[in-house]
């Protein structure tokens, strides 16, 4: 049975992003937009990990932790912070990382916590993905966007919505935030305007300018790579 993780956080991008990087790699993920759901959530439900954003409208994350710890809805549960807030208080104990780093780093700091999903035993069904199987991926995609500007956020929630009628674990997605920094890989796709799709493998490398309000060409590129659709 996966281990279940419960992600925090009132941006809904940023928890697309978690769930499928953690998905990716075995784990069962629910989400919650704020701190009065995630108390909701942890009332309910015994999670292994618990990974929050720290400033949310509703209270901060580390105020959300206090709360269920002292309900006792905590024990053995491991906690993450997950911020852009350079500082942040009563934080205690508290693994904190910087959202900056992005979600690769955080699934690192996940697998450090819990480790690799145990395989499954035969008989009930395929084992997790792992980070191996990422590199087997049918297709390597990466959208570069421009900090929260209207046409980046059109464009990624395109790709979240046709992303999730495909076979996840043989698409391997990526998203490069330029108001970041820009780093190598925009240089090697040649990034001139965002928000930009490149696919990168398999070649020949492809790209699609724009909002993606029109997935056409992109599915074509699913289907042609051999990536399987979701029944």
């Amino acid at each position: 049975m996966s281990r279940e993780v419960l992600c925090v956080d009132d941006d809904e991008v940023t928890r697309y992003l978690l769930k499928r990087a953690l998905e990716l790699v075995g784990f069962a993920v629910t989400t919650a937009e704020g701190t009065e759901k995630g108390l909701e959530l942890l009332k309910q439900h015994r999670f292994h990990l618990v990974i929050s954003d720290y400033n949310m409208p509703d209270g901060t994350g580390t105020w959300m932790l206090r709360q269920a710890a002292s309900a006792g809805l905590l024990r053995d549960t491991e906690v993450l912070i997950f911020t852009g807030t350079p500082h942040v208080e009563d934080a205690a104990g508290v693994q904190v990382v910087a959202k900056e780093q992005g979600t690769d780093h955080i699934v690192a700091q996940v697998l450090k916590l819990l480790g690799p999903e145990p395989e499954q035993t035969q008989g009930r069904g395929p084992p997790p993905s792992t980070p191996q199987e990422r590199v087997m991926s049918r297709i390597e995609l990466v959208l570069y966007t421009a900090g929260p500007s209207p046409a980046s956020m059109r464009a990624l929630r395109q790709m979240k919505n046709l992303l999730a009628r495909y076979d996840p674990v043989q698409v391997d997605f990526k998203v490069v935030d330029l108001a970041r920094g820009r780093p190598d890989s925009a240089e090697e796709d040649h990034i001139l305007l965002t928000p930009t799709l490149v696919q990168r493998n398999p070649l020949p490398r492809t790209w699609v300018v724009g909002d993606l309000e029109d997935t056409t060409l992109i599915e074509d590129l699913l289907d042609h790579s051999g990536v399987e659709r979701r029944e």
